[in-house]
């Protein structure tokens, strides 16, 4: 079974996403959520699921230095990125932390699919 870790500092929208995720993976996936950057890296280390869908901007770490502590970990993890801004620096950052996608808030549903369905094949 494939583990998504979902890390968005909005209650309402990590809802969404796992909404999302759940209706269309069904029960071939678990779910893990985190509200902060460092709960993301801490569900990680526990846990090393498939991918990880990171906000760049999140509360105590940010998504980018998550990325890099997972990383660091030596685990293999595919790792996509949510963001509203469109920072070259993040976007740079992201690719050079291996980053599978960097979608762009408001993303497109499907878009996120796809880029999950990607992470986990």
């Amino acid at each position: 079974m494939n583990q998504i870790l979902i890390a968005v500092p909005d209650s309402r929208e990590r809802r969404r996403l796992s909404q999302a995720l759940h209706s269309h993976f069904g029960a071939a996936c678990t779910l893990l959520e985190a509200a902060t950057g460092r709960e993301a890296a801490e569900l990680f280390l526990q846990h090393h699921p498939h991918a990880a869908i990171l906000n760049i901007r999140l509360p105590e770490r940010s998504g980018l230095e998550a990325a890099r502590q997972i990383r660091e970990s030596g685990h293999p993890c595919m790792i996509l990125f949510l963001t509203a801004f469109d920072k070259f620096s993040y976007a740079r950052e992201a690719i050079t932390l291996r980053a599978l996608d960097y979608l762009l808030k408001p993303y497109e549903a499907q878009e996120l699919i796809l880029s999950v369905e990607e992470a986990l094949n």
